[in-house]
């Protein structure tokens, strides 16, 4: 329940989020998003942006686990799940706003779909933290699996569908 409760409040929080953002910062971030849309190539993925998705997606589920290791510290794994929900939010409410319908599918292709791999298995590891419920060892390895599988869509699947949308 507290899992479930974190994530919806991390979204919502990030669908608010760009209500709060002044004028100018709103501007500059929406033209940056136009920029990134007309400039946005798929020959220009590379390995470096799946390696830069193990990263970002390893350095969450690290987290998660050493909340694990330090009992006092559990109900942190449930911040970590509230920040990700809050961040992801965000970027797709600026998606949706700055193109509309269009903004919705590449909101969609772009944070939805490695987002279904890993949030799920992220939300599933916070409940067992928080829960105190043994970790074997395969939980950490689905979570590396979640990992891997998210960075490659989000490599190679993504731009290449947000390339069709968008085109």
């Amino acid at each position: 329940m507290l899992v479930a409760v974190s994530i919806g409040i991390g979204l919502v929080s990030g669908v608010m989020r760009p209500l709060f953002l002044a004028e100018q910062a709103h501007d500059d971030l929406i033209a940056s998003l136009y920029h990134f849309a007309t400039t946005f190539d798929t020959r220009s993925v590379s390995f470096s942006v799946f390696f830069e998705g193990i990263i970002r997606y390893g350095r969450i589920l690290l987290l998660i686990l050493a909340c694990a290791a330090l009992p006092k510290a559990r109900y942190i794994a449930l911040l970590v799940l509230y920040m990700r929900s809050m961040a992801l939010g965000f970027s797709a409410a600026m998606m949706v706003e700055a193109f509309d319908g269009r903004g919705f599918a590449a909101a969609l292709t772009l944070y939805g779909l490695q987002n279904l791999i890993a949030m799920p298995v992220f939300a599933f590891i916070t409940y067992l933290v928080v829960e105190n419920r043994p970790l074997t060892l395969k939980i950490p390895g689905i979570g590396v699996a979640a990992v891997f599988c998210a960075s490659a869509v989000e490599a190679y699947i993504s731009p290449t569908l947000f390339e069709s949308i968008w085109r």
